[in-house]
């Protein structure tokens, strides 16, 4: 789906259910109103809001805390929230450090693709939206990741919480546009009369939770290739998962979903790695092909003058005859007995492909003769070897053209289902959400740890001043000035590397 045509349809969702809003809120305000309270939905300009007092929800974290006041339970959890204290300052100077280098730092910022972004030689960072530069068809990755991410922070603070008997008074979600937000409600009063760590447990867990999680997913990803081995067949050969509308190895004699692609010309594929592995390398290397004599002597249709083509080429074809080409012949310098045939000979390009015994790329056949086909730069023949899930051979696939044609419209993946009711997409799909899960778990706690405004990085500044500066600083209000100047210049850093980073990123680039 186009970005915009997106943007379009979700624009109008909104303001369709914007204007029921206030046409039920006028011609049934009891009963609407009624049923907002109940569900605790309200639909605002462009947004939705759904909240909840928290009495089921911290009956259920209420549950949680009892389960986990024995001794060995409660102290796990004491313990793993201290360290998701020590990490939060940890990532203090980390995240400060990326904001001064954002800021300060020329060079522009890369557009990444998919839910990774691709490394680079200098650290950056970079806002990620779908349609700009996400593709558009992972929002639903976008949002999933989100969602699990922003619940999992706010279910680190409610947990502490009930650890440290401060009650949950609410909870609830927010969706800006396509933006989900959640939120927990603490009491106030209990949380600012804890002693300093106990209060930082809590505003630290959300962090610590995101840590966790990134961590989590990492593991799962690095082990994919086990969990899913009952089910698939990892690292042998890789299985065509899409075909691009405009791919050009779409149609009845080119690839097709399910194929389990084998070997590219002489390269053997056995995964993802090789498989663009041996497209660059087809693309570097140009082979020969081993040519009998008699499919020479049968087949040459070489013009009697050769000349050059527009693009500089030698030609020994007739132009006219889209299905010739012209052939070289590489000698083998080995042997000093003169050639048995010419130099240049024009032959059709399927046929003679066809008919080839084997690679060559010093000349030397143990059958034939070196042939190595004529043809520009940028262009390359792709004989692409294949066979079904269920490993019967096919007829393989001759492609003769750019092989980035290839790269951005055929999409492949090294998990082969071993059983036909099982999909060769799922695991791909897992493993995207899975990454989409680490940039946004280990970005979500590296801002919450700064200290601005909104964040739990203000909060945690705040505490820890207010605990440690009461010996020196005696007067509340000039602790509250200090946390506020500390605040403010984070805040004033994190707003400039937004700046920076939304013209480089997605305002210039439209421009």
């Amino acid at each position: 789906m186009d970005p915009i045509i997106f943007f379009i349809v979700l624009t109008s969702l909104y303001g369709v259910m914007y204007f029921f809003d206030r046409f039920f809120k006028s011609c049934m305000h009891y009963p609407y109103d009624a049923f907002l309270r109940n569900t605790g939905l309200s639909v605002n300009f462009m947004t939705l809001h759904w909240h909840s007092n928290a009495s089921a929800f911290n009956r259920m974290l209420i549950r949680w805390g009892a389960t986990a006041g024995n001794s060995c339970t409660r102290s796990f959890l004491v313990k793993s929230f201290n360290i998701g204290v020590l990490l939060s300052f940890l990532l203090l100077p980390i995240g400060i450090i990326l904001l001064i280098i954002t800021i300060f730092n020329g060079s522009e910022t890369g557009t990444s693709g998919g839910a990774a972004a691709a490394a680079t030689a200098s650290v950056q960072l970079e806002i990620l939206l779908p349609g700009v530069n996400l593709p558009l068809q992972e929002i639903g990755y976008y949002i999933a990741t989100l969602v699990m991410c922003t619940l999992l922070h706010e279910l680190g603070h409610a947990l502490a919480a009930v650890l440290e008997d401060v009650p949950v008074t609410g909870f609830g979600f927010k969706l800006y546009f396509c933006l989900p937000l959640a939120y927990t409600e603490l009491s106030h009063d209990h949380l600012n009369g804890l002693r300093w760590i106990r209060k930082l447990r809590i505003l630290c867990a959300g962090i610590w939770n995101n840590f966790v999680l990134a961590c989590i997913c990492y593991m799962l990803i690095s082990t994919l290739d086990i969990t899913m081995s009952p089910f698939y067949a990892c690292n042998e050969h890789v299985i065509v998962t899409e075909l691009m509308a405009k791919s050009p190895l779409r149609g009845e004699r080119g690839l097709q979903p399910e194929n389990v692609i084998t070997q590219l010309n002489d390269c053997p594929i056995s995964s993802e790695d090789s498989w663009l592995s041996c497209l660059q390398q087809a693309q570097q290397l140009r082979l020969g092909y081993c040519i009998s004599s008699d499919f020479i002597r049968l087949n040459d249709e070489s013009i009697d003058i050769g000349h050059h083509n527009a693009d500089g080429r030698l030609q020994c074809c007739d132009e006219r005859n889209p299905n010739v080409s012209c052939f070289e012949y590489i000698e083998d310098v080995s042997l000093d007995a003169p050639a048995e045939i010419p130099q240049h000979v024009c032959l059709p390009m399927r046929r003679t492909l066809e008919d080839s015994s084997g690679y060559c790329k010093a000349g030397t056949c143990t059958e034939g003769y070196c042939l190595r086909p004529m043809l520009p730069n940028t262009t390359s023949i792709l004989i692409f070897k294949r066979q079904t899930r269920e490993r019967q051979p096919l007829a393989p696939v001759m492609y003769v053209g750019q092989t980035r044609d290839v790269l951005r419209t055929v999409r492949v993946s090294g998990f082969v289902p071993r059983y036909k009711h099982i999909s060769s997409a799922w695991p791909d799909a897992l493993s995207l959400l899975l990454r989409y899960n680490v940039v946004f778990s280990i970005g979500l706690a590296l801002i919450n740890a700064i200290p601005c405004f909104g964040f739990d990085g203000a909060h945690i500044t705040s505490t820890v001043i207010h605990s440690f500066l009461v010996g020196r600083v005696e007067e509340h209000a000039k602790r509250d000035l200090i946390s506020l100047i500390i605040t403010s210049v984070g805040s004033l850093l994190f707003g400039l590397a937004l700046l920076k980073v939304a013209w480089l990123s997605l305002l210039r680039p439209l421009l």
